[in-house]
């Protein structure tokens, strides 16, 4: 794949984000550099990315995918249903089941996500004032 200003800026982006982007959130981001660019040109970009496996590649419960730089351990991540924070795992509760899992069934495993969805504090609280409660009955 040829280097490009754009593709160097991209990756430059997700590599120092501190959460997964859309190709939106990206397209806004370098627009200002690159006023000739197109959101299409940024899609293409994220796709040949994760294919050649430079970006990881989510979609969380809104539905948007999001693209992060790739890293030797895949991210884990909390998600708020209310406010769609997202707050990144520093430690994987994975590892041990992943081990056991290929032990068990002789399968190479390769990789993993984990996404955990729930209410952040600030959207318990909101919804408690509201008079509703935090578990969605």
């Amino acid at each position: 794949m040829k280097n490009t200003k754009q593709r160097e800026a991209l990756l430059h982006i997700l590599q120092h984000s501190t959460e997964p982007m859309s190709a939106e959130e990206l397209f806004a981001q370098m627009k200002a550099a690159f006023p000739t660019l197109a959101l299409s040109t940024i899609y293409r970009n994220l796709e040949r990315f994760a294919a050649a496996s430079l970006v990881d590649k989510d979609v969380f419960g809104d539905g948007i995918v999001r693209y992060s730089f790739a890293r030797a351990h895949h991210g884990h991540y909390l998600v708020c249903t209310g406010c769609n924070a997202k707050i990144k795992l520093c430690d994987c509760p994975l590892s041990g089941m992943e081990q056991e899992i290929a032990r068990e069934t002789g399968y190479s495993i390769e990789s993993h996500t984990l996404t955990i969805y729930g209410k952040c504090p600030q959207c318990v609280h909101e919804t408690e004032k509201k008079g509703g409660n935090s578990h969605g009955i």
